[in-house]
């Protein structure tokens, strides 16, 4: 079987690095493209996977439609050249209108609601869009062909197969993740202020170390916290962290799948940070106008030791979850039979 998946962030590449290197062991060829955005490249460099290098990032929405364009016609060239059986993307904007026009199975994977015109392209041309259980219909609406599975995308790496839970921190160390906003789910979106960024610091920096994660240009005043390791490292020094803190729903669920407490700030949730915040309470999220309020949690997590609650509450989530790579890997090996008997059971997490 000869499977395509196309890479457009940074965080997919860790999504899919176990499920390829899965499926290329039992024999697949998988091919790779990836989108030139942030430090894509650069991961799939570090974790040794092979790829095309297809489009850099549209900056605006005529940019994004170009890019889609540009996409489109590269794909067919690579379904043309490798006869591929199925194409696999998170979100599955730039898969899908080739995918369907080519009659390939395509499949879309998403766990963001709010993506509404990305989700309308993508999910009306895929052949079905796999979701997590925590799916907010209200916001990413129902979908015919939309199977929902009980896990977090970030379980795809993050689960204790791959990194075990660090109960005793030897520090305090926070970590604080600044997104870019620059993709076509964020426009209309609302975000920190510099003096709102110095001002988290300056509260961290008293209990313990801070390191920055930023995707835009940071104040001088805090320049020299910017986190200067590989980015292929980020998880190996987030399990280490006390406390999580930023503009990221996906650093915010990799922190609750690391048993990690994690403060969510954005005007937009989503199903996956609901459901943490909510049914198992691994992480907080607020909107940008509940400042004091973020300000309060922040001072009250970085003094506790809070580290049995969190494990009570980590062990509780994962005892609802699946291992994500192993249904993914079922689920392209024998697709579509296996949708007669789709049985969740057998991948829940093994103590």
């Amino acid at each position: 079987m000869t499977i395509f998946i196309n890479i457009s962030h940074p965080a997919h590449v860790h999504f899919f690095r176990n499920i390829i290197n899965r499926l290329q062991t039992n024999g697949h060829i998988v091919i790779i493209g990836t989108r030139n955005k942030e430090f894509t490249n650069r991961l799939c460099e570090y974790f040794n996977i092979q790829h095309y290098k297809l489009t850099n990032k549209g900056k605006g929405i005529v940019g994004l439609i170009l890019e889609l364009l540009t996409q489109q016609v590269k794909l067919f060239k690579i379904i043309r050249r490798h006869k591929i059986d199925m194409m696999l993307q998170i979100g599955g904007i730039f898969n899908a209108p080739v995918g369907w026009l080519c009659k390939i199975p395509t499949i879309a994977i998403s766990d963001t609601e709010n993506d509404k015109i990305g989700n309308k392209i993508s999910f009306g041309l895929s052949r079905h869009i796999l979701s997590p259980d925590c799916w907010d219909t209200v916001s990413g609406g129902n979908w015919r062909k939309q199977i929902k599975y009980p896990g977090y995308h970030e379980l795809a790496y993050l689960s204790p197969r791959y990194y075990q839970r660090v109960d005793k921190k030897k520090t305090n160390i926070f970590l604080l993740r600044f997104v870019g906003w620059g993709a076509a789910h964020d426009i209309g979106e609302k975000y920190l202020t510099n003096q709102q960024k110095i001002e988290l610091v300056n509260l961290l920096k008293t209990n313990g170390e801070v390191y920055i994660s930023s995707e835009m240009d940071l104040p001088e005043e805090i320049k020299r916290y910017s986190f200067k390791l590989h980015p292929g490292k980020i998880h190996d020094f987030m399990k280490d962290c006390k406390m999580v803190i930023g503009e990221s729903a996906t650093m915010a669920s990799e922190a609750a799948c690391l048993g990690i407490p994690a403060i969510f700030i954005s005007n937009t949730g989503r199903g996956y940070t609901t459901e943490q915040d909510q049914k198992y309470g691994l992480i907080k999220h607020y909107r940008l106008d509940q400042w004091d309020q973020i300000l309060t949690s922040i001072k009250s997590w970085m003094t506790d030791e809070i580290s049995e609650e969190w494990i009570r509450k980590h062990e509780k989530m994962l005892s609802d979850k699946i291992e994500v790579t192993d249904f993914f890997v079922d689920f392209i090996t024998h697709y579509p039979q296996i949708l007669r008997n789709l049985d969740f059971k057998k991948y829940k997490f093994l103590k």
